[in-house]
C-alpha cells in the first residue's frame, strides 16, 4: 500500500506522496525574514575598525574575519493536512511565527495569521467547519488551546488557566468537541515553573461548554490524543518523571567526588582558550580534533537523555529509534484498558479507516486495520508526521 504523508526532520517540512521521491518545502516567507534581518545587520556593521582591529592577538583577528553572518532560525514546528490537496503548518522565525497554507501543485504559500506576541503549534483542521484548532504557547511557560475560521484574523482562546494545554484534534462525527492534552503547572515564590502535574487527556464539548477527562495515569503523560469514529482513544503513553525529586545522598556523593576532575577541566580549557586567541594554536591538537557532536531531541517538552535511550529498538540498525521503548503508541475504549500498538514512538497520525502512521524518529512506518506493519521511509530526526488523504 502506498500513502501520501507529509513529515517535520529537523524544522524543515518534507512531503512523500506515494511512489514521487520526497520533496522538501521551503517557506518563503522565513527566507525573506532572514534576508530582511540580515541586511539590517549588515547597514549596522561598524566595518573601519582602525586602530582597535590591528591591537588584536593574531587569533583573535582571523577568528573575527571568519565569523559568518548570523542567520534567524526558521523553524516548521506543526503541520496538518488541510482542504482537498492543501497542507497547513505553523512557522517559527526568530520572534515571529504564524499560521501558513501551502498549495503543493501550485506551489505557493499564503500567510493565514502571524504574530510576535506568542508562539503557535499543534494544528489540526475540521474540514466541515472549516476551523482551525492550535496551541498558543507563551513565556510564562502557559499554553492554551486556541480555534479560528480558516479566514479569521487571529486564533480564539478556548482555554486558559496556569496549565499546559497541547495537542488538539478534533472529534469525527458531528459533534463540535476536541481531545487535547493538558498538565497543571506549578510555580515557586518568584513566579517561575518548578514543575508539572502528568499529562492527562481530556475533551472540550462546544456546545455543553464542558470538559470530561478522558483518561489520566499518575505515573504517565498521555500525549497527542486522537478520537477515531468508532470510538477508540488513541495516544502516546510515556513514563511520568517530576522535576522536583527526593534527596539522594549517594547521588550527593558522587557529585562531591567529580568536583576535582571538573575543576581541573573547567582550568584547561580556559589556558586552550588563551592560547588559541594569542598564538592561533590549541594547547593539544589531539585533543581540538576529537570533536563528537551530541545531538538532544526535546519531544512533548521533555529532554531525551542518554540514560532514556539505554531502552530503545535497535533492531534496525539503518533506523535506530530515538526514543525509549517505554514511549509507547496505545489505544482503548473510553475508560477501558489500553492496547499496545507500537514501542519507541515520537509522533502519529491516524486515517479515517483505521490505518495508522507513526515514526520513532528515524523512519515512518504504517500500521495497517489488520495489524502489518511496514516500514514506509527512512529519515534524519524525524519530529512530526500527518497523513494526505484524498
Amino acid at each position: 500500500m502506498t500513502l501520501s504523508l507529509a513529515y517535520i526532520s529537523q524544522g524543515k517540512l518534507f512531503l512523500k506522496y506515494q511512489d514521487a521521491p520526497v520533496q522538501e518545502v521551503e517557506s518563503q516567507f522565513g527566507l525573506t525574514v532572514q534576508e530582511r534581518k540580515l541586511r539590517m545587520e549588515r547597514n549596522k556593521a561598524w566595518k573601519p575598525r582602525g586602530l582597535q582591529e590591528m591591537m588584536l592577538p593574531p587569533g583573535l583577528k582571523a577568528q573575527l574575519q571568519q565569523q559568518p553572518e548570523s542567520v534567524v532560525g526558521v523553524e516548521i514546528t506543526s503541520l496538518c493536512q488541510g482542504d482537498t490537496e492543501q497542507l497547513l503548518y505553523a512557522l517559527n522565525a526568530g520572534d515571529v511565527g504564524g499560521i501558513f497554507l501551502f498549495q503543493p501543485k501550485r506551489q505557493r504559500e499564503d500567510r493565514l495569521f502571524h504574530t510576535a506576541d506568542f508562539q503557535v503549534g499543534h494544528l489540526n483542521y475540521d474540514r466541515d467547519r472549516k476551523l482551525i484548532a492550535c496551541t498558543t504557547n507563551y513565556q510564562t511557560g502557559i499554553s492554551n488551546i486556541a480555534v479560528m475560521q480558516i479566514d479569521a484574523p487571529r486564533p480564539r482562546e478556548v482555554t486558559e488557566g496556569d496549565s499546559i494545554d497541547l495537542a488538539p484534534r478534533w472529534v469525527l462525527g458531528k459533534e463540535k468537541a476536541l481531545v487535547y492534552q493538558s498538565a497543571g503547572i506549578g510555580r515557586d515564590h518568584q513566579g517561575y515553573v518548578s514543575d508539572r502535574a502528568p499529562f492527562t487527556i481530556e475533551k472540550l464539548d462546544f456546545e455543553k461548554q464542558d470538559v470530561l477527562t478522558l483518561a489520566s495515569d499518575p505515573k504517565s503523560d498521555l500525549l497527542s490524543p486522537q478520537l477515531d469514529a468508532d470510538g477508540w482513544l488513541y495516544y502516546i503513553r510515556r513514563p511520568y518523571s517530576a522535576r522536583q525529586r527526593s534527596f539522594n545522598f549517594l547521588q550527593f556523593l558522587k557529585e562531591i567526588f567529580l568536583i576535582p576532575g571538573r575543576l581541573l577541566h573547567a582550568i584547561f580549557q580556559w589556558l586552550n582558550f588563551f592560547s588559541q586567541i594569542y598564538t592561533g594554536k590549541p594547547l593539544m591538537n589531539a585533543v581540538t580534533k576529537q570533536k563528537i557532536e551530541q545531538k538532544q531531541l526535546q519531544a512533548w517538552g521533555e529532554w531525551v537523555t542518554p540514560e532514556m535511550l539505554r531502552d530503545r529498538n535497535l533492531d534496525e540498525p539503518d533506523a535506530p529509534s530515538l526514543v525509549p521503548k517505554t514511549w509507547q503508541l496505545v489505544r482503548q475504549r473510553t475508560q477501558g484498558v489500553p492496547e499496545i500498538l507500537a514501542e519507541g514512538v515520537l509522533s502519529y497520525d491516524l486515517a479515517a479507516d483505521g490505518t495508522v502512521i507513526y515514526s520513532n524518529g528515524s523512519a515512518i512506518y504504517m500500521l495497517s486495520p489488520n495489524g502489518s506493519r511496514e516500514r514506509v521511509l527512512v529519515g534524519n530526526w524525524i519530529e512530526g508526521v500527518a497523513l494526505l488523504q484524498p
